[in-house]
């Protein structure tokens, strides 16, 4: 049985898979729908913003990182998640490969997602599903990086 559309909400992300070298920059997530484990920087779209304007913005707000290239699509990760309120987010996540020239840059972020294990460049072999969201893994798969 499907629900009407007052129970439902569509969400679009801009998340970026920044890598370099052999390592990935990760935020430590700690809003729902998964909580405690590694995702991508990123974040919902404003109304009228583009996609690359989003995920500029989204990145430097989640980890203070200015100077990065996109080098194109990765890939799409759908989800759907039950919200407490009864309602289900329908989750539309964009992800971009990046990477970034000059790794030293200081990493900082005031949002509150941003959970006491910060902002961290991860070692992509030591990344497994149980600690990744859903999302990040499948970018992580999507690149060729991990194994299923």
């Amino acid at each position: 049985m499907q629900s009407d559309q007052s129970d439902f909400k569509l969400r679009v992300s801009v998340l970026g898979l920044i890598l370099d070298a052999d390592d990935v920059l990760l935020i430590h997530q700690t809003s729902p729908p998964e909580v405690d484990l590694w995702d991508l920087p990123g974040g919902g779209l404003e109304p009228w913003e583009s996609l690359m304007e989003g995920l500029t913005r989204e990145v430097r707000e989640e980890t203070g990182l200015v100077d990065f290239q996109v080098e194109g699509v990765l890939t799409i990760a759908e989800t759907f998640f039950p919200k407490e309120t009864g309602k289900t987010s329908h989750l539309l996540n964009l992800i971009y490969r990046c990477s970034v020239p000059d790794r030293s840059a200081v990493l900082s972020s005031d949002e509150a997602e941003v959970g006491e294990r910060g902002i961290q460049w991860l070692a992509i072999d030591e990344l497994t599903a149980a600690i990744c969201t859903t999302r990040t893994w499948k970018a992580l798969l999507a690149a060729g990086l991990v194994d299923s």
